[in-house]
């Protein structure tokens, strides 16, 4: 083979690997971003029920925490004390 046609070659083997591992791997970033980020719409979609469902964990925390911290002074533990 001629000195040309071995580069050639080398070149096209090169450019078939970087390809198949575009495709192929990509490791957990590239897969969100596959899924998540492609579109428009399902990134806003995304974007808007994590807003949603992080906000209901964090008032659900915020809720319990103030509980544990206030059980026996709250006004409702009061008016049920003196009602018995």
């Amino acid at each position: 083979m001629k000195s040309t046609q071995l580069m050639a070659a080398a070149a096209a083997a090169a450019a078939a690997t970087a390809s198949a591992a575009r495709r192929g791997g990509g490791g957990l970033w590239e897969g969100l971003y596959r899924v998540l980020m492609r579109r428009n719409s399902v990134y806003v979609t995304f974007i808007v029920a994590g807003a949603f469902v992080g906000e209901r964990v964090v008032d659900y925390g915020v809720h319990r925490l103030w509980e544990y911290n206030n059980v026996g002074v709250m006004y409702l533990n009061l008016i049920l004390s003196c009602v018995c």
